[in-house]
């Protein structure tokens, strides 16, 4: 397989971060309540279509990766699990807990300049989905769960300090079953790898069962209710769909058994969110689909494909993850200075979320860069020198899971 192949996947998550940044703007300034969308750019204030495509992207990679690397990192032995948890907690942590106890200690601030932004754009402090953002400082306990990254377990935690890290706490969910998942579906015979497209089956009945249960637990026993899918039973078949989309680009598994998943997971996907997958296929599988289209449209997708995987894509890539975290945290105290700059001058609204969406790019992209190699980069390297000293030393003694 030729990196080429995937290094779309830099502006591909670039795309996905850019879109979540955007559309967290547009609801901060009022949303709908300010500037009414066009019907054809109605999907684009959800931006949790672009968390999906995030997810799908993550079974991918991490299915790729591990595939790999099993021929020094055997995939049945206990060191390789241990290895795969270190590197994604080194890769993913650093960022987080700094900017999660970030938010934790200005949440009150936040949120007070956050809902005068929106009462200047709208008049009003109810947001475009109909609810009030709370201002009361979150609890001890509720920063606690975040810290341990199980506040997506709990529907009073998962949203509530930093909206957007109900995700993280879903990837770490998968991350904890990921080398269990793929130790029973491509650690054996080829013929066992139908346990992955049952596995999805199972899951997409759980996905589509959940949203009931909770539901059910909500009315009757006045449980809390979770506002996102912050729990693995909603959302597993995505990262089951990225992962059998890296078996087949790998030829470890047969094409078959991912048409039957893409018929199986796009029965119940809204259709943004299947157009996101859609693409995603497109351009992994590009060279093989070539033969089935137009000429004219290959060098579409072609030209398409290399930008996504050009310098600048991979800028966007290094700073997506940091970016996706931080950029609520800048956003409205970005929108109080440019409302505070007009202030004394006859400057329509619109030009001022403008301007200040103008300012959050730029701030935001310098920012995160600076994250990118003053925190995530060095300890991504710490994290393998650790991984390395720590289970190599032990590697050789170790018993296999799998005899």
């Amino acid at each position: 397989m030729q990196v080429s192949s995937t290094k779309f996947l830099d502006g591909f998550r670039f795309f996905l971060a850019l879109w979540v940044v955007l559309a967290h703007f547009y609801t901060l300034v009022g949303g709908v309540m300010f500037i009414p969308l066009p019907r054809l750019l109605e999907g684009f204030n959800h931006p949790i279509i672009a968390v999906y495509g995030f997810m799908a992207i993550t079974g991918f990679l991490m299915t790729y990766n591990y595939i790999s690397r099993e021929h020094k990192e055997p995939v049945n032995h206990k060191y390789t699990f241990i290895k795969f948890w270190l590197r994604r907690l080194f890769r993913l942590y650093p960022v987080y807990i700094l900017l999660i106890t970030i938010a934790f200690i200005s949440f009150t601030k936040n949120a007070k300049v956050n809902e005068e932004n929106l009462i200047f754009f709208t008049g009003s402090n109810v947001s475009q989905w109909g609810f009030v953002r709370s201002v009361t400082q979150p609890s001890i306990p509720d920063f606690i769960s975040h810290i341990l990254l199980v506040h997506g377990l709990f529907p009073e935690f998962h949203d509530s300090i930093l909206g957007v890290t109900w995700s993280l706490s879903l990837e770490m969910q998968f991350y904890f079953l990921f080398p269990f998942i793929f130790l029973f579906t491509f650690a054996y015979k080829s013929s066992h790898q139908k346990k992955l497209v049952l596995f999805l089956l199972v899951c997409t009945f759980l996905a589509v069962l959940s949203p009931k249960v909770f539901d059910f637990l909500t009315t009757y026993f006045s449980l809390p209710k979770f506002k996102l899918p912050s729990i693995l039973t909603y959302t597993m078949p995505l990262f089951l769909f990225g992962m059998l989309s890296a078996g087949v680009r790998l030829k470890k598994i047969s094409p078959v058994y991912l048409i039957i998943a893409i018929i199986l997971l796009f029965s119940f996907q809204a259709f943004l969110t299947n157009l996101v997958l859609s693409i995603f296929l497109l351009f992994l599988f590009l060279d093989k689909l070539e033969p089935f289209i137009p000429a004219f449209m290959v060098r579409i997708f072609s030209s398409t494909r290399s930008i996504m995987s050009g310098k600048l894509a991979g800028y966007g890539a290094d700073i997506s993850y940091s970016l996706y975290l931080i950029h609520t945290l800048l956003i409205g105290y970005i929108l109080q200075f440019t409302i505070t700059l007009f202030s004394d001058q006859s400057v329509s609204k619109l030009t001022i979320a403008l301007v200040a969406l103008a300012l959050t790019l730029i701030i935001c992209f310098t920012i995160c860069y600076f994250i990118y190699l003053l925190i995530e980069k060095p300890f991504i390297k710490l994290g393998r020198s650790v991984v390395d000293k720590i289970v190599d030393k032990k590697k050789s003694m170790a018993p296999s899971l799998v005899e």
